[in-house]
């Protein structure tokens, strides 16, 4: 079949690629991606699946009669459902059941270790160090089902990365697991493309005049939120490069130590030395609330959404982990016991919102 006038054979074979991904086939996508010499990038990891449904959508209309446009959907009025709610978990009267962790798989960098990330699909881990390398470690080949550790000969460590000159601060993935982000003290934002079966440079770099803290994908992987020693917080199009800024007029008045998406994409978050974190539209770039002393004048050191966008998660110098509701801007809850005297210290969501966990600064323990 040939392709559509206007829309070329790589056009279409990296649609097909990033839904394959989408899907959970990542080493599928890899083999196509290397035979085809199509390599994935910055698409949509679901912008095929987007283009298919408008389609139906618009022949549906055309088939019913309906010739009016689409109504568009605001990103405001986007609600998350379901996860995390304080107020139904208040009444459930169920016990909470501590889990048992256990160390399956330790790797070494040559210097400290400063940031860590899952893919997505679970299917990758990536960590960034103070000696400027990356490392990319494949998750089955950490913990073998049969025996429960890992085996010498499966090298989970299948890639190291270079391309930074100075301490890595921030590593992300790109929503199709196949593009890696990091972000570094020596100002610039690296990606990698993990569909290549070679190489360990970056094929794209952005820069600023300040060094960068933290960096999230935008759920579409089309924009790259970025924050770093400057006020601004910077949103990048991953395919062009092009930045802009958030907020003018609004920006915190000192150092952005955190950035994160919300699920849906419509919110935006970054925590400041400054103390305060504020939430930004993700469509217009206003800032739509501010939390001012959020941790008691201290600098707040990182942000995070619950998985339904209902609730935003800070860490600050007062050691104490902060729970607010964003439609609100009220503190939900504050957790303490850890000791968080480290500009990076940072508390993050497990995997189902059940729980916190955040590394204490000087027990070296979570």
């Amino acid at each position: 079949m040939e392709p559509a006038a206007g829309v070329t054979r790589e056009e279409i074979i990296r649609l097909m690629l990033c839904q394959l991904s989408a899907y959970g086939y990542s080493s599928l996508s890899q083999a196509i991606a290397t035979h085809t010499k199509v390599p994935m990038t910055t698409e949509s990891n679901s912008r095929l699946s987007e283009l298919v449904s408008a389609g139906l959508q618009s022949e549906s209309r055309r088939l019913g009669g309906d010739v009016e446009g689409d109504a568009e959907m605001s990103a405001e009025h986007h609600e998350e459902t379901g996860g995390l709610d304080l107020g139904r978990a208040a009444h459930s009267g169920a016990a909470a059941t501590m889990p048992r962790y256990s160390t399956w798989y330790m790797t070494r960098h040559k210097g400290a270790a400063t940031t860590a990330a899952f893919s997505r699909d679970g299917r990758y881990i990536a960590t960034g160090s103070v000696d400027t390398s990356l490392k990319l470690i494949e998750v089955d080949r950490v913990r073998c089902p049969l025996t429960g550790m890992a085996r010498p000969e499966d090298k989970p460590v299948i890639r190291t990365l270079y391309h930074h000159t100075a301490e890595i601060t921030g590593v992300a993935f790109h929503p199709n697991g196949l593009v890696l982000a990091s972000c570094s003290v020596d100002r610039t934002i690296k990606l990698f493309d993990l569909s290549a079966a070679y190489g360990k440079h970056s094929f794209q770099s952005m820069k600023d005049n300040h060094a960068y803290r933290s960096i999230a994908f935008h759920p579409s992987g089309e924009y790259l939120a970025a924050g770093g020693d400057g006020c601004e917080v910077r949103v990048y199009n991953v395919s062009t490069g092009k930045a802009y800024l958030l907020g003018s007029g609004a920006q915190h008045s000192a150092g952005i130590t955190g950035v994160g998406y919300a699920s849906s994409g419509a919110l935006v978050s970054s925590s400041s030395r400054d103390g305060s974190v504020k939430l930004w539209d993700g469509a217009t770039g206003k800032c739509v609330r501010t939390l001012d002393r959020a941790h008691g004048g201290q600098a707040a050191t990182a942000v995070a959404f619950s998985q339904n966008s209902k609730y935003v998660l800070t860490t600050g110098l007062d050691s104490r982990v902060c729970l607010w509701d964003v439609g609100s801007g009220r503190l939900m809850h504050a957790y303490e016991g850890a000791t968080l005297d480290s500009p990076s210290s940072g508390a993050v969501f497990s995997y189902d919102d059940s729980r916190v966990l955040v590394a204490d600064s000087r027990l070296n323990d979570i």
